[in-house]
């Protein structure tokens, strides 16, 4: 899809979408929308939510690890990623930057095997455009330099595709060039810890501009594939939207969404 490079509202680059009034992420911010939808309301939720029900220990947060957390109090597990419509991988340098919190404060970090799926993927010189190095470091003050979030960043986006590749120790990348509405929930339950609960970042253009993307047979295929537990999480709220998930077995909620979007959705299967 031909696109242009964009800036939101909070600094951060965006692409527009030349034949649609779309861009890739949210105008009011896609740093921040990024942030809250798929960080703050899907991963961080999921993780948090491992933990308790596991060893009852205190939660984590996306800045610095909560207080009385030790090692010991936070053990090592892995979370399968699948990221459903990677675009400019906003969505998979903010995973690596959030477990890249737990190392550089010295507990044991969860692994992450990541799954990013995408029919148009953008070439490495566009995608090295954007500014999101500069803008995550400024947001988490001494915790990660532009320079190591701008070496990951890279390694997304040059690494090979259909292939699994190791960004950092404990951190798997596996690019997949693929139309989502043709993959089978086998896929949904590829990796060495598919008994376990996935996280789904569900990131596509809208229905308006690919309805096609939010067929409920789509969230059909994630489900069957997906261990119970497992969590999906969207920008997008529409009714038919909702009553798709809730058919393909997810318990929704509806929650606050990021500046200039009121909701959003969190789907539990």
């Amino acid at each position: 899809m031909e696109h242009t490079l964009a800036t939101s509202a909070d600094g951060s680059n965006t692409l527009q979408l030349t034949r649609f009034n779309e861009t890739y992420h949210s105008r009011n911010g896609a740093f921040t929308e990024a942030s809250h939808i798929y960080i703050r309301c899907g991963l961080e939720y999921l993780f948090e939510k491992g933990l308790q029900s596991s060893s009852g220990a205190p939660e984590l947060s996306s800045g610095a690890p909560a207080a009385g957390i030790t090692a010991s109090a936070a053990p090592t597990v892995c979370i399968n990623i699948f990221d459903v419509g990677l675009g400019t991988a906003l969505n998979c340098i903010l995973t690596w930057c959030w477990q890249q919190q737990f190392i550089s404060s010295g507990l044991p970090h969860p692994q992450i095997a990541y799954y990013g799926i995408e029919k148009y993927p953008i070439p490495p010189q566009e995608a090295l455009q954007m500014n999101y190095p500069q803008v995550i470091a400024g947001h988490m003050g001494i915790i990660l330099h532009p320079e190591e979030i701008s070496s990951a960043f890279e390694k997304i986006h040059t690494c090979e595709w259909e292939k699994d590749v190791e960004i950092t120790p404990g951190f798997i990348l596996h690019k997949s060039c693929a139309d989502i509405s043709l993959l089978q929930g086998d896929y949904y339950s590829a990796g060495k810890y598919s008994s376990s609960p996935a996280m789904i970042f569900y990131d596509t253009f809208s229905p308006a501009t690919q309805p096609e993307l939010w067929d409920e047979s789509i969230f059909r295929a994630i489900a069957s594939g997906c261990a119970p537990g497992s969590i999906l999480t969207t920008y997008c709220s529409k009714g038919t939207v909702k009553q798709a998930l809730r058919n393909a077995g997810f318990t929704l909620e509806r929650l606050s969404g990021p500046p200039g979007k009121r909701h959003i959705l969190r789907g539990v299967l």
